[in-house]
């Protein structure tokens, strides 16, 4: 048990040191302060960039919080023009939410910003290791 609570606390270490180097990247890239998300909003709009068109209940299973918690936030990003809702036509009471113009600038944003980590960090690492941590990751997390 101590050698694995040893390797963790080096993994958090490690985590930090990562989390560090990728803040200072996106600090360089400071347009991610013109959109002036909070963090719920952040998780919320890359859950629907990855997902969309998504539903409010997608929403709220997804990041185990309650529909009246992303019913509060939805009109938020609605009104920044971060998302757009849509009724479903073939059912009348569901809304579809998809990316709004400002999600969509958000967007490329962000996959500049993952170029960018790519180019300096990830490549520096095979392929091959990068689906190692990938599989170790989501067998932890099974």
């Amino acid at each position: 048990m101590k050698e694995y609570l040893k390797v963790i606390e080096q993994i958090y270490e490690t985590f930090d040191q990562f989390k560090i180097l990728v803040a200072q990247e996106v600090k360089e890239a400071q347009q991610l302060e013109s959109f002036a998300l909070t963090p719920q909003q952040e998780m919320m709009m890359v859950y629907i960039i990855r997902n969309q068109p998504v539903t409010s209940n997608d929403i709220a299973a997804y990041l185990n919080i309650s529909k009246s918690a992303v019913s509060q936030v939805i009109p938020k990003l609605e009104e920044k023009k971060m998302i757009n809702r849509q009724v479903n036509p073939s059912n009348r009471r569901e809304i579809y939410i998809t990316l709004g113009p400002r999600g969509q600038e958000y967007l490329q944003l962000l996959n500049h910003i993952d170029e960018l980590l790519v180019r300096k960090y990830y490549s520096k690492v095979k392929l091959e290791e990068l689906r190692d941590v990938l599989a170790i990751l989501n067998k932890i997390v099974e």
